[in-house]
């Protein structure tokens, strides 16, 4: 969501990160919101709404948007690109951790490594927690079956889904569907 120093001229600066601010503010001001009115019913989610909030005000120099640092270790800037799309694109089927090392010309040891640098986790939990976000698009923007959206996601069937779901949330599928809808 930040834009890079890179992509906006000097004379832009200013109005795009007046931008980036106006809708941070109001993405913080959403959340807090919504965590205000579920506090009593539900203080989980009430709490998570805070975190990301919280995440939101994070401070950074005025003058320029953050940048990450290289990882000394991880994957280039182009393999972290690949791979992250790679995965996007293919979060309905199987994913082995051979085919992303391949995909990057490493080895899959040295991929594994360099890939917990880049991203703060292992290569498998990541997959995981983007086949989560997805099926909680899925949810959210479609009235598929639970199970369709499972398949949809690389899960075996509905009960993997809710497995991996629950441990990913502290909620259930079908739970945490009946309260993004009702909201």
């Amino acid at each position: 969501m930040f834009l890079g120093t890179n992509a906006v001229s000097n004379h832009d600066k200013p109005a795009a990160f007046d931008n980036l601010f106006v809708e941070s503010s109001s993405e913080v001001s959403r959340l807090l919101m919504h965590a205000i009115t579920l506090v009593d019913s539900d203080e989980t989610v009430a709490i998570d709404l805070m975190k990301q909030a919280s995440t939101l005000l994070r401070p950074y120099p005025a003058s320029e948007a953050p940048r990450k640092r290289p990882a000394t270790g991880g994957l280039a800037p182009w393999q972290e690109n690949r791979v992250r799309q790679y995965i996007e694109d293919n979060l309905a089927t199987t994913i082995s951790l051979d085919e992303l090392a391949r995909l990057v010309r490493l080895s899959t040891s040295y991929f594994s490594a360099a890939f917990k640098v880049s991203f703060d986790m292992s290569p498998h939990n990541y997959i995981i927690s983007r086949r989560v976000e997805h099926a909680k698009h899925r949810m959210t923007s479609s009235r598929a079956s639970l199970s369709e959206i499972a398949l949809d996601c690389g899960l075996s069937d509905q009960a993997h889904l809710s497995r991996i779901f629950r441990k990913a949330t502290g909620k259930t599928p079908s739970a945490w569907r009946r309260f993004s809808t009702s909201h």
